[in-house]
């Protein structure tokens, strides 16, 4: 039975917080903590000295200077979607990335060769509405609000790629996993040709 992935980009694809983090630390000054010490998806605050204006003024800066057309690919992203695509199942791209970013998230996609590149939606706030209406099946994000919103709208069979800002998170209806390989598992799906 073919399904559909709903699959979130930063965080789960790109290397989102890598590439603002330098940014930060060469447009601010403000030295960055280790990724283990981030443990709030809004950095400011948990970060001592980032105020709250300054992280969101610098993450629309990085956005509009092209920051997401440049970001690296996280360990087996490339590999595990294609995966997807090999054992017969289809993809959709669900971001909660500025508007924009399209065109730069578009080039970056299709730079990288992302199975089903043209499957992209800009959700712009709520994730739920999308999974619902396209009748996603698999989902996978590492945002705490996003995991906690779909897990309560939506039917979805849900994974949080985990990282210290989402381990607050409550157990739910959600599926831990710290890389792609462990995410294939899961779904039963290998990385063999």
């Amino acid at each position: 039975m073919s399904l559909l992935y709903g699959i979130d980009l930063d965080g789960v694809c790109f290397d989102f917080l890598h590439a603002f983090s330098k940014w930060l630390e060469d447009k601010t000054g403000i030295e960055m903590p280790q990724d283990e010490e981030i443990t709030s998806y809004y950095w400011h605050e948990t970060v001592e000295g980032l105020e709250e204006d300054t992280f969101w003024r610098e993450f629309h800066k990085f956005g509009q200077a092209g920051g997401y057309k440049y970001l690296e690919l996280l360990p087996d992203a490339k590999e595990g979607l294609e995966a997807i695509k090999r054992a017969g199942h289809r993809i959709i791209y669900i971001t909660n990335r500025p508007d924009y970013a399209l065109c730069d998230t578009q080039l970056a996609l299709q730079y990288h060769l992302f199975p089903f590149s043209d499957n992209l939606i800009f959700a712009n706030g709520s994730k739920s509405p999308i999974i619902k209406m396209h009748r996603v099946d698999v989902f996978i994000d590492d945002s705490p609000s996003t995991i906690e919103e779909i897990s309560m709208q939506t039917s979805a069979r849900i994974y949080c790629k985990d990282y210290p800002f989402n381990r607050k998170l409550k157990p739910g209806r959600f599926t831990r996993v710290h890389s792609w390989e462990e995410f294939l598992a899961h779904e039963q799906i290998t990385t063999r040709v």
